[in-house]
């Protein structure tokens, strides 16, 4: 069994936290991130059916996910890859914080943790019902930490307990997994305003700064709700991205880069949330016929698992992936 370690967006992956949709899952509250980003349909139904499990509002579209998120499960099986899958909450953690907002669920495994290197960081994320889904994969974390004595495993301290209003969630600190790319030595963190906020990367870079990380903020235009919505690593020296999605172009660590450009309704559609499976072969939604093809066009090595409908809630394949161990 390989020791927890993750250098890198595009090392060889060998083990990885995937999610779970619980029969469980509600629908929350309507916040002022989730007004930027989602679809009219799926803020409407949120508006509507706050409280109310998913499954009960629409069976068919609920079996579609759940099928969707096993067969991610099954080509990451395929490829070799060991698979942890988070489980669904108890009844007391998905309690937890309702007096704050309902809601809460263990499929977005990206948000709620960061590994890099050998360092297992808890984060704080940015809407109160979400800083439950850590209890669904923590019992993971634990036993692959107790594996090897030179993991650290820390947590970032919680963001004040503040009702959520269509403004604002309050003052932070706030990281999502998200925002966070690992590039080697450099880090970098978007920032839209929506998730990650500037107490959270001026922590994250206290933490990391003395391994000899650098931690690169990434502005993001406010209708973006995370990093890796607008920017997928391919490979060194390859990348698809929306650039409109930047408020200040393009990270600077990513000059010279060869960039495969994404439009916006790609962007939004979820066609950057991708996984590397290794240096230069890429998992992505089947959907995205036309990256797909720019992707294949350039030596790069493409599986594919569809995702139309979990994108609808979203996220897609990195959201529902958190990296263990790379080489």
């Amino acid at each position: 069994m390989s020791s927890i370690g993750v250098y890198s967006e595009w090392g060889r992956l060998k083990e990885v936290i995937v999610g779970c949709v619980s029969d469980n899952a509600k629908f929350p509250p309507l916040t002022h991130s989730q007004c930027m980003y989602l679809g009219e349909e799926m803020k409407s139904a949120y508006q509507k059916y706050e409280g109310i499990n998913i499954k009960d509002v629409f069976p068919n579209l609920f079996i579609k996910i759940k099928s969707q998120v096993e067969e991610l499960v099954k080509t990451y099986e395929k490829e070799g890859v060991k698979v942890y899958q988070a489980r669904s909450l108890t009844l007391d953690e998905d309690q937890f914080l309702d007096y704050l907002a309902v809601g809460g669920e263990s499929a977005f495994v990206r948000d709620p943790v960061l590994v890099v290197g050998k360092t297992v960081i808890e984060l704080g994320l940015k809407t109160p019902y979400r800083r439950k889904e850590i209890f669904g994969i923590r019992e993971i974390l634990q036993k692959k930490i107790a594996e090897d004595p030179e993991v650290q495993y820390i947590s970032m301290p919680q963001p004040l307990p503040v009702k959520p209003t269509m403004t604002s969630d309050g003052p932070g600190p706030f990281l999502e997994g998200g925002d966070i790319f690992v590039m080697g030595q450099n880090i970098l963190v978007g920032n839209s305003g929506l998730a990650s906020n500037k107490a959270g990367i001026m922590w994250l870079s206290r933490i990391l700064k003395p391994e000899g990380f650098n931690i690169h903020e990434i502005p993001l235009k406010g209708n973006w709700l995370h990093l890796d919505c607008v920017l997928s690593i391919i490979r060194p020296g390859l990348c698809t991205c929306y650039a409109g999605g930047f408020l200040n172009g393009l990270p600077e660590i990513l000059d010279g880069w060869e960039v495969i450009q994404a439009t916006s309704w790609e962007a939004h559609a979820l066609g950057c949330n991708t996984m590397c499976l290794d240096e230069n072969k890429i998992l992505i939604g089947a959907e995205h016929t036309r990256l797909i093809e720019k992707l294949k066009q350039r030596g790069v090595k493409v599986e594919t698992v569809p995702m139309e409908d979990v994108s609808g809630f979203g996220g897609s394949i990195r959201c529902l992936s958190h990296p263990l161990v790379r080489e």
